[in-house]
């Protein structure tokens, strides 16, 4: 709890996005990110990563049967990877050109993500 007695309106006033990222914008490099981890994973046997795309989600299927999804958050300006292999979920945002964790524990979409898939499949990729 803040000292002058606001609560929890500090935390959200943290989590507000810029105001001049319109949800125009959002799309746009939302779209961009999705092309290009497509991109990266076109030359992979689907047998080993298959990527499927619906409404906004990318969900990736990797061999051993996990699942790494990719989910856009228009209200929040957020791109939230999901990764039930580990357990966990990063919420990105859009700062200074790249997709960086909510947290600021200085995690990067396409490195988290290629990590993530190296870790899983032994395939080390260009994102």
């Amino acid at each position: 709890m803040a000292i002058d007695g606001r609560g929890d309106l500090d935390h959200i006033e943290r989590m507000a996005f810029d105001p001049s990222f319109t949800e125009a914008e959002f799309r746009k490099q939302q779209h961009a990110a999705v092309a290009r981890i497509e991109k990266a994973l076109d030359s992979v046997d689907p047998d080993v990563i298959e990527v499927e795309q619906s409404s906004g989600v990318l969900t990736l299927k990797l061999a051993r049967g996990a699942k790494i999804i990719l989910s856009a958050q228009p209200s929040v300006r957020q791109l939230w990877l999901a990764m039930a292999v580990l357990g966990t979920a990063i919420h990105f945002d859009w700062q200074n050109g790249q997709w960086v964790d909510d947290k600021g524990q200085g995690k990067e979409l396409f490195s988290t993500l290629g990590q993530v898939l190296r870790e899983q499949t032994g395939i080390e990729l260009s994102l």
